[in-house]
This record gives C-alpha cells, sequence and structure tokens, in this order.
C-alpha cells in the first residue's frame, strides 16, 4: 500500500473486482447469442494498467490461464499502442489462445485520460470457418484447414468498428448472425467492465487501486509458494499412452509423460519425454499445456487466492518444442480437448504420488456433440452441445456425479428445452448408467448418457473421451466405465468406432446414443461402508450383483437392506483369498 497496509480496504478492492468481472459475466449471458454462451463457455476477466491478470471472473482456473498468455502476447504486439475505445480481437493458437473457436476480446480501460486497466471476454463460437464445421474437428492436418486466424487485431480503434476486418470475418463463418451476436455480446460485457472500473478508481483513486492489485498479486504468489512448499521434494513422474493421433489411425500409442520437480516454494512441470507433434488436430498449443497445469495446481490452493500473475510466478512449465503439448507452426491443434483432458488426469496423478492423502480422481467429460445444417426456411444453423461425466471418487468422499471436472467449474448443460426450441433435434434421454463408476472405498462418479434423434439432414460430429483407456481408480480403486458411441439408424445399430472425434451425416429419425467415461474409484471396495453400498442400490447406481462383486456386499433384493451375516462371509473369503 501506499501509506499504510489496510487489509480491509484490501478486501474491500478484492471483492471489488470479483463483482466487476461478475457484472461483465452478465452482461455476456444475457447478450450472447450461441448456445455455447447460455452453456457457459465464456469466461471475463480484468488486467491492471501493466497487463497483469488481477480479477477472477466467471471463469475455469484453466480459461484465467490462458488469458495471461494471451496478454503477454498482446502487449508485446501493440505496447502502449491502445487508446481510448479501442478493441482488440484474436484468436490465434500460437498468439496465447487455445484454439481458434476461441475468441477474445480485449478493451483498454481509461480514467481520466490515463490506462487503468484491460477488460477481457472470451467464448467458444460454434463456428470459426475452415473445412469442418465448428473448427474444432481433431481430423485437420494443418492451421490453415481449421479455420479464420486472428492475429491480435484492433476490431474497435477510436470507438470506431473496422468495418472491413468484420465483413472479411463474416463472409467466413457459417453463422454470421450468430457470430457477431456473440463478439458484440463479449464488447458489451468489456464495455461495462470499463464502466465500473473507472467508477472504482473514482472512488479510491489510481494509486490506491494499483497499490491493492500489487498487494493481491503478492498474497496469490506467497499462497501458491505455501501450497508447494507442502508439497515434499522430489521428482514425480507420471506417464500415459493417449491412443489417437486425430487422424483414426489404428493402433496408435503416443508416450505422453509429466514429471513434477518439487523443490521448497518452486514447481517445474515438464513434458520431456512426450511424443513429437500429431499429424491430426489433438495437438496441445503451449497456452493450452500451461492453462491445464494452472487449472490443476489452482485447484488444491484456497478457494479464496485470485488467479493472478501472482500465482503463476512458482511455476515453470517446460515441453518439447515440436511436440505433442508444443507443436511448431502450422500443426493443427482445434482437436486438442481429449489430450488437455489427459493432460489434467496425470497432473491430478502425479499430485497423488506426492500427496496421496489429500489428491482426488479428476473427473471426467467434456464430451461434444456438434449439428450443423439448414432449417426449412433455408437458414443455417449449427447446435455445440456440451456435458461432463463427473468427479472420481477422493481421499475422504466419493465423487460427485455429473458435474464439470474441477479444472473447468463454472461449465453446465444447455437444457434439453433450449436445444429442442431453437435447433431441429430432440434429446430423447439423459441420465446415469448404473454400475459404471469406479468401485472403491469412495466410488467414482457414474457414467451419463444421452440420446439426441435429429428431425433434419445434417451433419454431426462427436467428440468423446476415454474410448480405450478408463479413468484408473487410486489406492486400490477400480477403474470407471469406458465411453461408447451407438449410432441407430433405420436399418439398426450400430457401435461407432474408437476415435475422439466422429464425423456422421445424418437424416431424419437418426438418433445417436452416447456414453460419457465413468470415473476411477479411491481406496479398495470391500472397505466400503455396507450400508453405502445398499444406499447406491437403492438409488439404481449399483447393481445387486455388482454389489456382490464389487464390494462384498449382499444386498436382499426384497427389502434392499444389506445382509449383514452373508456380506461379512463374503468379505472374509475375499479377505482371505
Amino acid at each position: 500500500m501506499t501509506e499504510r497496509f489496510d487489509p480491509v480496504l484490501v478486501e474491500v478492492v478484492k471483492h471489488e473486482l470479483a463483482a466487476i468481472t461478475e457484472e461483465m459475466a452478465i452482461a455476456v449471458w444475457k447478450t450472447g447469442r450461441s448456445a455455447m454462451v447460455k452453456t457457459g463457455d465464456f469466461a471475463t476477466a480484468l488486467c491492471d494498467r501493466d497487463g497483469r491478470l488481477i480479477g477472477q471472473g466467471y471463469a475455469a482456473p484453466f480459461q484465467l490461464g490462458f488469458f495471461m498468455e494471451a496478454m503477454r502476447h498482446l502487449l508485446a504486439k501493440h505496447g502502449g499502442n491502445l487508446g481510448p475505445g479501442d478493441i482488440v480481437i484474436m484468436n490465434d493458437p500460437y498468439a496465447g489462445i487455445t484454439h481458434m473457436p476461441d475468441v477474445l476480446i480485449v478493451a483498454p480501460a481509461y480514467w481520466e485520460d490515463s490506462l487503468v486497466g484491460y477488460t477481457l471476454a472470451y467464448s467458444h463460437h460454434t463456428d470459426i470457418g475452415g473445412r469442418f464445421p465448428g473448427g474444432f474437428s481433431s481430423q485437420c492436418t494443418a492451421a490453415y484447414e481449421e479455420g479464420l486466424r486472428l492475429p491480435t487485431l484492433k476490431l474497435y480503434e477510436n470507438g470506431v468498428r473496422n468495418d472491413v476486418l468484420m465483413e472479411t470475418i463474416l463472409a467466413n463463418v457459417r453463422l454470421p448472425e450468430e457470430w457477431v451476436g456473440d463478439i458484440e455480446a463479449k464488447i458489451a460485457g468489456c464495455w461495462r467492465g470499463e464502466q465500473e472500473l473507472r467508477a472504482l478508481h473514482e472512488k479510491y483513486g489510481a494509486e490506491t487501486v494499483q497499490s491493492c492489485c500489487d498487494y493481491l498479486i503478492e498474497f496469490a504468489e506467497q499462497a501458491t509458494r505455501k501450497a508447494l512448499e507442502a508439497i515434499p521434494d522430489g521428482d514425480y513422474v507420471y506417464d500415459e499412452i493417449f491412443e489417437d493421433d486425430g487422424l483414426g489411425t489404428p493402433d496408435i500409442a503416443l508416450p505422453v509423460r509429466v514429471t513434477l520437480k518439487v523443490q521448497g516454494s518452486e514447481l517445474t512441470v515438464d513434458f520431456e519425454g512426450t511424443a513429437p507433434q500429431a499429424g491430426g488436430a489433438i495437438n496441445l498449443p503451449m497456452s493450452m499445456t500451461k492453462a491445464s497445469v494452472y487449472g490443476v495446481i489452482k485447484s488444491i490452493l484456497d478457494p479464496d487466492v485470485l488467479t493472478n500473475v501472482g500465482f503463476e510466478r512458482p511455476i515453470t512449465v517446460r515441453a518439447p518444442t515440436g511436440s505433442l503439448v508444443n507443436p511448431t507452426f502450422p500443426a493443427a491443434v482445434g482437436g486438442r480437448a481429449p489430450l488437455f483432458f489427459r493432460v489434467m488426469d496425470m497432473m491430478y496423478r502425479a499430485l497423488a504420488l506426492a500427496q496421496p492423502e489429500r489428491t482426488p480422481i479428476p473427473g471426467e467429460g467434456g464430451d461434444v456433440l456438434h449439428f450443423t445444417g439448414e432449417r426449412e426456411d433455408g437458414s443455417a444453423f449449427a447446435l455445440l452441445d456440451i456435458f461432463f461425466g463427473g468427479w472420481g471418487g477422493r481421499p475422504r468422499q466419493d465423487g460427485i456425479d455429473g458435474v464439470a471436472p474441477m479444472a473447468f467449474g463454472s461449465y453446465g448443460t444447455i437444457p434439453a428445452e433450449i436445444l429442442e426450441r431453437e435447433f431441429p433435434i430432440v434429446v430423447d434421454g439423459f441420465g446415469y448408467v448404473p454400475d459404471t463408476g469406479g468401485p472403491g472405498r469412495h466410488r467414482g462418479s457414474l457414467s451419463i448418457f444421452k440420446q439426441w434423434r435429429f428431425l433434419s439432414d445434417g451433419n454431426a460430429m462427436v467428440r468423446t473421451n476415454r474410448l480405450q483407456r478408463p479413468s484408473a481408480g487410486m489406492a486400490g480403486g477400480g477403474a470407471g466405465a469406458l465411453s461408447r458411441n451407438v449410432m441407430h439408424r433405420e436399418g439398426g445399430a450400430e457401435v461407432l468406432p474408437n476415435q475422439a472425434h466422429m464425423h456422421l451425416h445424418v437424416s431424419p429419425g437418426d438418433a445417436v446414443f452416447h456414453v460419457i467415461a465413468g470415473s476411477g474409484g479411491h481406496g479398495n471396495a470391500f472397505t466400503r461402508a455396507p450400508e453405502q453400498v445398499a444406499a447406491d442400490v437403492r438409488d439404481e447406481k449399483v447393481s445387486i450383483a455388482r454389489a456382490a462383486a464389487d464390494y462384498g456386499v449382499i444386498v436382499d433384493p426384497e427389502t434392499l437392506a444389506v445382509d449383514e451375516a452373508q456380506t461379512a462371509q463374503l468379505r472374509s473369503q475375499q479377505a482371505s483369498s
């Protein structure tokens, strides 16, 4: 602080900054056009006058991670050349964004003719042009196929829109009206943030606000260091095999390795040993690799700690150039999601080697249906429906069914009523799949199924995680069930191949049945309290047969109560064997 540290003032300013980002989020959510904005695939944030991320907004931790990377690229290009009324648009995966459908808007905020901060709003657009609708198919082989790449450009200058740039963009996307609607929603969010940021400076003055920001950044750094100091020094290595090159090549086995090097209050996350970049678009740009790391580390911190630039100072991320997790241009990266979910999973499992008593099994999901076509009136539509399975078992509690992974936070699920009202589609079913959560002392989350029935011709893409390698248990727990996809047509049902991204032409009456992977269980399942197993049976999460086979618990089929004598005998037999 400038003269005397005032903890009350710092706390007030901290919450005012958070409130500003919430106001920004409300503006985006209320005015956005696409279903992706309605489901929460957007984020808002604030930076101080030096471009340092300070405000944790409506966002998942990993989103705020890539915001920091994007701001570095923006400042390197534009520096001090952004004035009042300027707005920057960017989606370049090689300039801090994670793939082209993610479009970021950044606006400088001025008060009394001085730059006092930046407002940021991002969202995932349902199309960005390119070879495949949606712009995130794994089957592209170069960035040029993936869509329109926007390399940190001024969309507005001194309050005047660059109509040539906007017309060029809209001429290259499949849904221009929806696209511009989402852009204008993000601009509205940034303008709302600038308005509130000016009011904050009117109340406290520029130097007081900036000194509070300095303190909050320092506090985040110290809190991160404290969390890292609780991890025993050492190298913690976790290896995985990723089974998809994005092109559907059979018998692919791509090694991925992460090493957590903990030394005091410093953490180095090293991906040395990871395979070279793939031919398909499942590669992670370095921005997404860093964001994945930051998202996991943030989940082990005090939730009151802001995710700002102080948080990342003790963390170094290294990845070999030209690898799956740090490709070189023009490698395609649009279908990177299945790999970054796997990297997040690996991060948690590496942490579990160091802190098994407090590290959970991460969640599963982030599976998607993308459906495009034309309505009867000739207008184009694009549906993007994303949903999640839930968390894995935790050291002291069960997983949670049907929620986004911990590093995702704010994502929801589009209600069936919205989908059916706005698109030619019917949701035939959406619910839990019994016997799919990994058994354990603390059970993992169940698989979730969804079936979409199409009412018009169109092109569909299904994105799926974990088709071949299940979510493993920890501490003796069992694995969750694998994902699967079934195509129902008039001639019968067909199980679809095990590809992360599957493209389909669909006709009226066709339906896709999709099951998200279950997550692993934590601890020996035969030590789970029998009454908890019986409760799962009554809730139709576990069958009577699997209660006996997986947990050693005999449940009476009439009363659905535990048969204590038979359960004790079965568990005794299991222990002796």
